[in-house]
């Protein structure tokens, strides 16, 4: 049986209510350390732009429009260059975090006796073949 209320007009006020002004939107790829500020930057920009089916009937002049058009370009301009600047700086914070990532030595370690691990191994696993030589081999290649 058909739904009687099922026609066009009674669900267009249940429909998902957009919540960018500026139009359909699409997936990006971008660095998970920058994800957060790019999408506090988009809703920025967005909270600034009027909806696209309201910009027509404001009755705006075409010289107006292309003015503040200009305004938000010249705004845009700058917060790019920003935006270049801070990524360059953290570009470089990461570089310099990863030089002395490769020039700092790794931690010493202590490695138990030979003979405490074959025990250790002997008593969780009764019928392993190890020979206290072959832990003796283990451990040298690791200290290497």
């Amino acid at each position: 049986m058909p739904n009687p209320k099922g026609h066009e007009d009674s669900i267009k006020d249940s429909r998902f209510k957009a919540a960018w002004q500026s139009g359909p939107t699409r997936t990006i790829r971008v660095p998970i350390a920058l994800a957060n500020a790019t999408l506090d930057y988009a809703r920025q920009l967005d909270k600034k732009i009027e909806p696209r089916d309201t910009a027509n009937r404001c009755g705006g002049s075409e010289v107006e429009n292309k003015q503040s058009q200009s305004h938000d370009t010249m705004i845009g301009a700058e917060e790019v260059a920003w935006l270049k600047a801070e990524n360059r700086r953290l570009q470089n914070l990461v570089s310099d975090m990863r030089i002395e990532l490769y020039h700092t030595p790794p931690p010493e370690i202590e490695l138990p006796e030979a003979a405490d691990l074959l025990n250790r191994l002997k008593a969780k696993h009764k019928k392993s073949t190890a020979s206290l030589a072959d832990i003796e081999a283990i451990l040298e290649m690791i200290e290497e």
